[in-house]
């Protein structure tokens, strides 16, 4: 995939799939990561969605936790986390695998719901 289509992908997410995008739009939500000036080059916009979607994570990791794994009582790992939504686990072979599925989840959630 190209950067471009990566960054088409990405605003294609937000306002179409984000709530908050209904609301302020995007150009609203990436303007604060974003020089003041009339027009940006495709790696200023790259950069502001990052720290925008990495601003995200972070003040989601401070609200509600990031997801836990422990080895499961007979066999594998379990992982989990409380929110946001309802709480969640999983269950895999592999810590690594288990902690995988549960970030992927978390990050889901925190980038649709929030």
């Amino acid at each position: 995939m190209r950067k471009q289509d990566a960054i088409h992908a990405l605003g294609r997410l937000l306002t179409l799939y984000w709530p908050l995008t209904d609301e302020v739009g995007l150009g609203n939500l990436l303007r604060p990561y974003l020089p003041d000036k009339p027009a940006w080059t495709e790696e200023e916009i790259t950069a502001a969605l990052a720290r925008l979607l990495a601003d995200v994570v972070a003040e989601g990791w401070d609200r509600h936790g990031a997801p836990s794994v422990a080895r499961h009582p007979t066999e594998g790992f379990v992982a989990s986390f409380e929110g946001p939504g309802d709480p969640y686990t999983v269950e895999a072979s592999s810590k690594r695998e288990a902690y995988r599925e549960a970030r992927r989840e978390w990050v889901y959630r925190l980038l649709t719901r929030s």
